[in-house]
């Protein structure tokens, strides 16, 4: 799967977690009165919702890498951290409120005008950084991490406002809410998507067989490239790939790759790797029948 098939997935993803969420979030919405207090009703609302998004975003990788086990762990990870960075967030919103109470809104009007949609924006956007880091802290990738977050705040951030202004800017429209959960959700995955991308190390493409087309994003800094499914870079059904062939080390931008099947041959550009090699720009790997080419972007 290319680059930008897998952002355009993310967007989807995200806007499909939008939309689930709205008509659950319009139940809690209409019940808010049994709960004891708004803060509880506010933490019921962030767990609903992160849970969702969490477990949208979670399934991610393995839908992209087509590996369906990962899809699964992903959602569990995904919904865990999701739930935990909803109710963070919806606390972090309701702090900012307080101290926007009283040091800047004098009036009812800013508060509804200015305070609670800036709170609740930069609450949401708590949840952004909770759902971006989910993959990074699945494989213990401090990079992937570091960039999740930063993608997951943008999105949240802007997101946030529109969700937030959407229902005061068109009161008497039914599904404003809905538009306003969509275009979080989707602008979560675009953000997430276009940083990842921007801060990745290069991009690894298959050039034959069962994958041709498929491209990797070296987003870590280790990755291990195989057959085995627990790989980074998973290449099943290509002959001569052992489980864990190689691993690459990526580091201010330069990729080095690293054999690790002591039976396994590395060829690039048709020279044998005997342990280690610096990778650059349209080399071409080979690793048992799988090539694939650097690009960097």
């Amino acid at each position: 799967m290319s680059t930008a098939k897998r952002r355009l997935i993310l967007c989807a993803l995200g806007a499909l977690a939008g939309v689930l969420a709205w008509p659950l979030t319009e139940v809690i919405l209409s019940r808010q009165a049994v709960f004891p207090s708004y803060l509880v009703f506010s933490i019921a609302l962030g767990a609903l919702f992160g849970l969702i998004l969490g477990a949208f975003f979670g399934s991610a990788y393995g839908i992209t890498s087509y590996i369906r086990r990962r899809i699964w762990t992903g959602v569990l990870t995904g919904s865990l951290i999701g739930l935990a960075g909803g109710i963070v967030g919806f606390l972090f919103g309701q702090a900012v409120l307080f101290l926007l109470g009283n040091l800047v809104l004098t009036s009812q009007r800013n508060l509804q005008r200015i305070g609670l949609p800036v709170a609740r924006a930069l609450g949401w956007s708590v949840l952004g950084v909770f759902v971006g880091m989910s993959e990074g802290l699945r494989v213990l990738s401090l990079k992937k991490t570091a960039v999740g977050a930063l993608g997951g705040f943008v999105g949240g951030l802007a997101g946030g406002f529109l969700l937030e202004y959407s229902g005061l800017l068109f009161p008497g429209f039914p599904a404003a809410r809905l538009a306003g959960f969509l275009l979080f959700g989707l602008l979560i995955g675009f953000f997430y998507g276009l940083v990842e991308k921007q801060l990745s190390y290069g991009v690894l493409r298959v050039l034959n067989g069962a994958h041709k087309g498929k491209e990797y994003l070296v987003g870590q800094a280790r990755m291990t490239v195989g057959s085995a499914a627990k790989c980074d870079m998973s290449l099943p059904g290509y002959r001569g790939v052992g489980d864990v062939h190689a691993d690459l080390a990526a580091r201010s931008k330069e990729i080095t790759l690293r054999r690790r099947d002591a039976g396994g041959e590395i060829l690039v550009n048709e020279e044998p790797v005997a342990e280690r090699r610096v990778l650059k720009y349209e080399d071409v790997v080979r690793m048992g029948s799988a090539k694939l080419t650097l690009r960097i972007d």
